[in-house]
């Protein structure tokens, strides 16, 4: 293994080209527009909400038609994008070898102070071009609130999204209801 293998490249990869670097990286990164950019740790009430929400969908979904993953299965969301949502559920069938999915159904991104801009601007675009994405949450950790993309019956997206603080999120591509109540449970 050479210097370069351990160290940040020198130049934009390819997507095949960035896993074949994050072999070597005990680090967490996603790439964007070709350049590895090294993920935050999160937070307790960061973990929490990621844990609850992922509960509470496990709990409605047809496991036999969906698969549901935090945080460490990627999804290639351009050939040099790959991102690392912190939940994303997809249709059951894809590869055990994959690295990647190309089927995501939902995507959720709980907000931390370092990638807010990033969850609301770049990543929310390269999210919403995702062909078989129906539904785009972000949630804060400080406070009560969603902002919810779903598509409509003609496969737009709104303009703006629902904000949600108070109530139940419907997932109804996947027959899920959460529950803010029940996301921020035991969350300070």
């Amino acid at each position: 293994m050479n210097v370069q293998t351990l160290s940040r490249p020198s130049k934009t990869m390819t997507v095949e080209e960035f896993f074949g670097w994050i072999e070597t990286r005990q680090e967490k990164y996603e790439l964007v527009e070709g350049t590895p950019r090294l993920q935050p740790w999160v937070k307790r009430n960061h973990a929490k909400i990621v844990s609850n929400i992922s509960y509470l969908v496990m709990s409605q979904i047809d496991r036999g038609e969906y698969d549901l993953y935090q945080g460490d299965f990627a999804i290639a969301t351009g050939p040099r994008n790959v991102r690392y949502a912190d939940v994303m559920v997809e249709k059951v069938g894809g590869s055990g070898q994959a690295r990647t999915t190309e089927s995501a159904v939902l995507i959720v991104e709980v907000l931390s102070p370092s990638t807010a801009a990033e969850d609301f601007g770049r990543k929310q675009q390269e999210y919403l071009n995702l062909p078989t994405l129906d539904t785009y949450l972000i949630v804060a950790q400080d406070a009560r609130c969603l902002w919810q993309w779903t598509r409509d019956e003609n496969g737009n997206w709104p303009e703006e999204p629902l904000v949600i603080e108070e109530g139940s999120v419907e997932i109804s591509a996947l027959g899920a209801s959460l529950a803010l109540e029940d996301v921020y449970r035991n969350v300070s």
